[in-house]
């Protein structure tokens, strides 16, 4: 299975140009706060704590799926099935991965999927040199709280390979030892996995798209807290709510401060806090970054404090 691989920093370094002594010299601007990289972002959303959407070739006779449904699109975009404007088909999907990040989909054997992966890996296997069925898994972050916006999306595109059941309970067994899932147990009789062989992983984010190559991916982690995201945020915006707001209107201009009118986390991960505030001028995303990056659960507690000016210590999650 090709391994995924992390991407160099996020942020390039700037170089300061010499200047005389007559010259002021500007003020050296504050460091960017630590932020999940894109290759972070592709392991997050690839261990599947958000379904994807896979999308497939439609291919057979009079290039209609019998199983394509409502779901089924024309993509005017290029998607690596057939080009810009192919059509393809869209199926929701459980994915996973490996402690290797190797991606796998877990299939019920009796979906439509999986018959349709089926029926496209008999036509691929006709095919000379052919890999497997021609994918892309697409997954979008699904950031806690009805007031955010999506913070990245993964698309892989690759190709999806049937295996053999002692190949699959082997795989199913390696995805037991990061992600123990009751469902995998199944696997051989209702549920089937298939290897899905990454090729390309791109990752959007606001700074933009993003090529990432196969080290990178492979070498980087999944965030700590995204699979508990909600319910960490649930809980520091109802027991320690004084304490947010109160770093709030410390970090805002008073003249901001004294009209504020919401403040909601709506972004929590391994390297600190984001927090959406509503003032009379509208509204602004503030970062709350940590002293250091904390490594789970465990380590939560004193990087809150350290991110929200926290004197006593006692926030915990």
């Amino acid at each position: 299975m090709t391994r995924w691989t992390t991407a160099p920093g996020e942020h390039s370094e700037r170089t300061g140009s010499n200047s005389t002594a007559s010259e002021q010299v500007p003020p050296t601007p504050p460091p960017l706060p630590a932020r999940t990289t894109p290759a972070q972002w592709a392991r997050t959303l690839a261990q599947g704590t958000v379904p994807g959407t896979l999308h497939l070739p439609r291919t057979g006779a009079g290039g209609a799926c019998p199983h394509h449904g409502p779901a089924a699109h024309r993509d005017g975009g290029h998607d690596g099935l057939g080009g810009r404007g192919g059509r393809t088909e869209q199926h929701r999907v459980r994915h996973l991965t490996d402690a290797a990040g190797g991606l796998l989909l877990l299939v019920g054997t009796d979906e439509p999927l999986h018959e349709r992966l089926r029926e496209l890996s008999t036509e691929a296997a006709a095919a000379p040199g052919a890999g497997g069925v021609p994918v892309v898994l697409d997954v979008l972050d699904v950031p806690p709280g009805q007031a955010a916006l999506p913070r990245a999306r993964l698309c892989a595109t690759g190709w999806a390979q049937a295996l053999d059941v002692r190949a699959q309970r082997r795989a199913a067994q390696a995805v037991a030892a990061v992600n123990p899932l009751g469902a995998l147990l199944d696997v051989g009789s209702t549920r089937a996995l298939w290897r899905l062989e990454v090729g390309e992983v791109r990752v959007t984010t606001a700074e933009g798209v993003h090529l990432l190559d196969e080290d990178a991916v492979a070498v980087a982690t999944a965030d700590p807290f995204y699979a508990d995201e909600d319910g960490a945020v649930v809980h520091l915006e109802t027991e320690h709510r004084d304490a947010l707001v109160g770093w709030v209107l410390r970090e805002l201009p008073p003249e901001e401060a004294v009209r504020t009118r919401e403040v909601a986390v709506v972004g929590l991960d391994r390297y600190g806090l984001d927090v959406l505030v509503t003032t009379g001028t509208g509204t602004r995303v503030l970062r709350a970054s940590y002293a250091r990056p904390a490594a789970g659960p465990h380590e939560l507690r004193a990087a809150l404090c350290s991110a929200l000016g926290c004197p006593c210590g006692g926030l915990e999650v």
